[in-house]
């Protein structure tokens, strides 16, 4: 089992991504105990009111929804490895990884500064959006809210037992040993249940939106059917961290089935649709996807 799990950390590395945000809330505490005192409670505590100190704020707005589209794609390109957020990065998507990265990187910089650049002017605007919610002294400076905002990615190898340097009785080191080796499994297993799980739901969305009912009405078909199952394919090819033969051959068959396939072509051809669904439901019928459904 070392063995096997030191094979694994040579092919790939864990990695967490930190982005911090400038959220500009702020817990407005007058205005709570007037809602409590209004709605006749008996404790300050029935009711938290926060108010947006930029309450209509395009800079902001953007910075918080490009947030969530870096996570999106470095949940995309890693795979789940514990509950502190730390991702399985396999080497083979290591450079994908760091290509993404690096340019979502230099838009995070330049949405920021577009944000601070303007930030004298928006808190002058937030005066007037806010009416007699705006107190001046909540704003902090320029310089201060600078700070608030960053985004970077660390990475670090793999452990291994071998990590460890136990001066100890052999017999304890083995059991802490076997319950490192353990977990590292679980660990592993998990992570390729993800990527199990990936092309299970790319297949199951394949397959409804392909059905036709008996009286020829069709499902909503968008091109990001095919071109979704397109990108896991090769995605797929990077993540196989176990190489598990079975995902190889389940994402292989899929990649076969769409060679040739278009979106447009789905539309024009009900024999063209029935035959992908025929192979796309092969697939789904012919794999242990690891739940009950």
């Amino acid at each position: 089992m070392t063995q096997h799990i030191a094979g694994i950390a040579r092919s790939a590395m864990l990695v967490n991504l930190n982005i911090s945000v400038y959220s500009g809330r702020k817990q407005d505490k007058r205005t709570q105990d007037e809602v409590t005192t209004s709605k006749g409670s008996n404790s300050k505590k029935a009711a938290s009111v926060y108010k947006n100190l930029f309450a209509e704020c395009k800079e902001l707005d953007d910075i918080t929804k490009f947030q969530a589209r870096v996570r999106s794609e470095h949940y995309r390109l890693t795979m789940p490895w514990d509950d502190t957020g730390t991702r399985l990065l396999p080497t083979k998507a290591l450079l994908d990884y760091k290509t993404a990265m690096n340019r979502y990187s230099a838009e995070f910089d330049r949405l920021v500064e577009a944000f601070l650049d303007k930030y004298d002017v928006l808190v002058a605007a937030a005066a007037f959006q806010l009416g007699t919610l705006f107190d001046r002294g909540e704003y902090l400076l320029r310089e201060q809210v600078a700070r608030r905002f960053r985004m970077d990615t660390a990475m670090m190898p793999m452990p291994v037992s071998g990590d460890f340097r136990l001066d100890i009785e052999s017999e304890v080191q083995r059991d802490l040993v076997k319950q490192f080796d353990d977990r590292m499994e679980r660990q592993l297993a998990a992570a390729n249940q993800d990527a199990w799980t990936r092309l299970h739901e790319v297949l199951t969305r394949m397959s409804t939106r392909l059905t036709t009912s008996e009286d020829g009405k069709r499902q909503i078909f968008r091109d990001t059917t095919v071109t979704n199952a397109e990108e896991l394919c090769d995605l797929l090819t990077k993540l196989n961290v176990t190489n598990d033969p079975a995902l190889e051959k389940a994402r292989y068959q899929l990649e076969t089935a769409l060679q040739g396939v278009t979106p447009k072509g789905l539309r024009e051809s009900d024999g063209e649709r029935v035959l992908v669904k025929q192979k796309v439901d092969s697939i789904l019928s012919a794999f242990d996807w690891g739940s009950d459904d």
